[in-house]
């Protein structure tokens, strides 16, 4: 049953396998393979290169996450919401996120020639989580959007960086809206990460 909801996920995202990188890898490694007979280098290759691809492919069609204890701190830091949302009463009702489709005109460095043979997309990622509060009976919708982000210098990338944020909650009647994390303000200091690999 996991296995087959593994694979299910990987083809779900089996297009944003459809760069030029990944297509020279398939094309390699079946040219090993048309190889092997002729020395054992190929083999060798046939080897190596069937991993790395079947490994890139696992890795972009994986399922997007994103830590839920961050944002559950960025929601119960801001205080409208606080009042009406309790760590200890509320509840996920439901939750999404998916890769964007395409080149997001955010980020222009992934528009670029390079970016574009190693990026079928611009790896951001759309999503929400929906809240119930037991005791308030106040519910919330988050609705997030996440890019790419590397914090170090040796280009680690954490996947999924939250550039904005807004809660749209409801109670008795009663709707609001509040940023909690504003695009403008995160992209101004941060810059997306492209990975070349």
């Amino acid at each position: 049953m996991r296995a087959g909801d593994y694979l299910h996920q990987i083809g779900h995202r089996f297009h944003r396998s459809n760069d030029g990188w990944t297509r020279f890898l398939v094309g390699y490694t079946g040219f090993c393979f048309l190889m092997m007979p002729q020395a054992m280098i190929w083999k060798i290759h046939f080897a190596f290169f069937s991993l790395a691809t079947m490994t890139r492919i696992r890795d972009k069609g994986a399922e997007p996450t994103i830590d839920e204890i961050h944002v559950l701190d960025t929601i119960f830091k801001n205080e409208k919401i606080s009042a009406l949302f309790s760590p200890t009463s509320y509840h996920v009702i439901d939750y999404d996120q998916e890769f964007d489709t395409g080149r997001n005109e955010l980020f222009p460095e992934y528009h670029t020639s390079m970016a574009k043979f190693f990026n079928a997309d611009s790896n951001s990622t759309t999503g929400m989580y929906k809240l119930g509060d037991v005791e308030s009976g106040a519910m919330m919708t988050i609705n997030f959007k996440t890019m790419p982000y590397s914090n170090n210098k040796y280009n680690f990338s954490e996947p999924y960086l939250i550039y904005d944020m807004v809660a749209e909650v409801t109670h008795e009647g009663n709707v609001f809206t509040e940023t909690l994390v504003s695009q403008d303000d995160t992209l101004k200091t941060k810059a997306v990460f492209v990975p070349w690999h």
